[in-house]
C-alpha cells in the first residue's frame, strides 16, 4: 500500500506526550490518511524532529508540486494583472491535493484523482477546475523543459466528465438585428450611449471600452485606437496594456458613430461644469459624473438594468461583443472581409472561423461545398 505526503509536519500535544504527524493520502484508494512520524517527551524534541523530517526530504517543500507551481507563477512576468491573479487563485487548490507530493513521485493517477475530487466537491465549476488544471499542466511542462522531469504526468489527463457544481446560467447567445436596433434606440439618451453603441456594433471588450481616452479618437481619420484595458482585480481595478499584438489595433468608425462621440464630448463638458473642482480629468470617454473611471462591476450592473428595462434577452458585456462579431461575420461577403472582421475584434482569423463558424455567410459555405465537390471527383462508385 503506497502513501504520499500532502502537507507539512504538525506538532500536537497528546496527553503527556508530543506527536509529529503529517497529512497524506493512500495512493491506492485516494483516501486521506495522516501518518505519525513519532512520539516525543517534550514539545522541543517534537519540533526538532519535524524540522529533521523536512531537512531529510520526507516532507520537503523544495522539489514538490507546490514548490514548482508557486515558482512557476512567480516567474510569469509576461502576463496581465488579471491572469496573474487567476494563477495565484489556483495555487491553494493545487496545494490542497498535490502540493506536498514530490515531483519524482507524481503520476497520472495522482492528477486524475485530484481533478475528480475537485469535481465532486461541489465548490468549483467547470471553468474553475479547468483553470487549476491549466496552471498545473503549464508548471509541469515548464519543469520538463528545464529537465526536472522527463515527461509531464498531467499532459494527457482529461477533465472530469461529471462536475457537481453547475456553471452559471447561460445568457442569450446573441441578439438578432431587431433586438440590436431596439437596444440602440432605448440607450440613445443614456450617458454612456456611445460606449454601448460601439460595444454592440464593433465588439469592444469591456476592459477596452472602459479604458478609452479622447486621445485614442482621431476624428479626421475616423479611427479609434485600442491599446489599453481597465480590469477588475482584488481590491479594485488595474490598468493593463493590450494582451497581444492583435489586441492593439486601430479600427475605422462609421460617420454616425463619429457623431455620437461628438455628442458625448459635449455632454461631458456639461458634466465637468456641474462637478466643478471635484472633477478628475483622466481624459476618459466613459466616466462617472466626476470624471473618474467606471468600475467594471458598475458597468455590468448598469447594462443589466438597461437590458431588463428594455425587455431584451439577458446579455452581458461579453454578449454584446459576441453579438457584434456574429453580425459582422454574417454580413461578410468574402474571406477578405472576414479577415477585416478579425482585425476589428482583435482576433486571429483562425479563432474567428473556429468560434463563429455557425455565422459564416452563404458565400463562404459555398466555397467549402465546391471543395467537397472537387474532392468527390474520381472517387470509386458506391455499390
Amino acid at each position: 500500500m503506497g502513501w504520499k505526503a500532502t502537507g507539512q509536519p504538525m506538532v500536537r500535544q497528546q496527553r503527556s506526550k508530543w506527536v509529529v504527524r503529517v497529512d497524506g493520502i493512500d495512493t491506492e484508494t485516494g483516501r486521506h490518511r495522516p501518518r505519525q512520524l513519532g512520539t516525543f517527551p517534550s514539545q522541543r524534541a517534537a519540533l526538532k524532529a519535524s524540522r529533521t523530517a523536512v531537512v531529510e526530504g520526507r516532507t520537503s517543500e523544495r522539489g514538490t508540486v507546490g514548490w514548482l507551481v508557486r515558482r512557476y507563477v512567480a516567474s510569469r512576468s509576461d502576463v496581465t494583472v488579471k491572469t496573474r491573479e487567476q494563477y495565484e487563485w489556483a495555487i491553494p487548490h493545487i496545494d490542497s491535493g498535490l502540493g506536498a507530493i514530490r515531483l519524482d513521485r507524481l503520476d497520472r493517477e495522482d492528477v486524475a484523482r485530484w481533478l475528480e475530487c475537485l469535481a465532486a466537491s461541489g465548490t468549483l465549476a467547470h471553468r474553475s477546475i479547468q483553470v487549476c488544471r491549466n496552471v498545473l499542466r503549464a508548471a509541469l511542462a515548464d519543469a520538463v523543459e528545464e529537465g526536472l522531469l522527463r515527461r509531464s504526468p498531467a499532459a494527457r489527463v482529461a477533465m472530469p466528465r461529471r462536475i457537481a457544481k453547475a456553471g452559471l446560467q447561460r445568457e442569450a447567445t446573441a441578439w438578432d438585428r431587431a433586438e440590436v436596433a431596439h437596444f440602440l434606440d432605448v440607450t440613445a439618451e443614456h450617458r454612456w450611449a456611445v460606449g454601448l453603441r460601439i460595444a454592440v456594433l464593433y465588439g469592444l471588450r469591456r476592459s477596452e471600452l472602459l479604458a478609452l481616452r479622447w486621445d485614442d479618437l482621431d476624428l479626421k481619420a475616423a479611427t479609434l485606437r485600442i491599446d489599453e484595458g481597465l480590469v477588475p482585480v482584488v481590491g479594485g481595478t488595474a490598468w493593463t496594456e493590450a494582451k497581444n499584438a492583435r489586441s492593439r489595433r486601430l479600427i475605422p468608425l462609421d460617420s454616425e458613430t463619429i457623431r455620437w462621440f461628438g455628442r458625448r464630448r459635449r455632454d461631458q463638458a456639461m458634466e465637468r461644469l456641474v462637478a466643478g473642482p471635484t472633477w478628475e480629468d483622466q481624459d476618459l470617454i466613459l466616466t462617472t459624473r466626476h470624471g473618474r473611471p467606471v468600475m467594471p462591476r458598475s458597468f455590468d450592473r448598469t447594462l443589466a438594468l438597461v437590458v431588463r428595462d428594455a425587455d431584451l434577452p439577458r446579455l452581458s458585456s461579453h454578449g454584446l461583443r459576441h453579438t457584434a462579431a456574429t453580425h459582422m461575420v454574417q454580413a461578410s461577403a468574402d474571406l477578405g472581409e472576414l479577415r477585416a472582421v478579425a482585425d476589428v475584434l482583435g482576433h486571429s482569423p483562425e479563432m474567428l472561423l473556429r468560434v463563429y463558424a455557425h455565422a459564416l455567410p452563404e458565400s463562404v459555405r459555398a466555397v467549402a461545398d465546391r471543395i467537397g465537390h472537387r474532392a468527390s471527383i474520381g472517387s470509386p462508385p458506391t455499390t
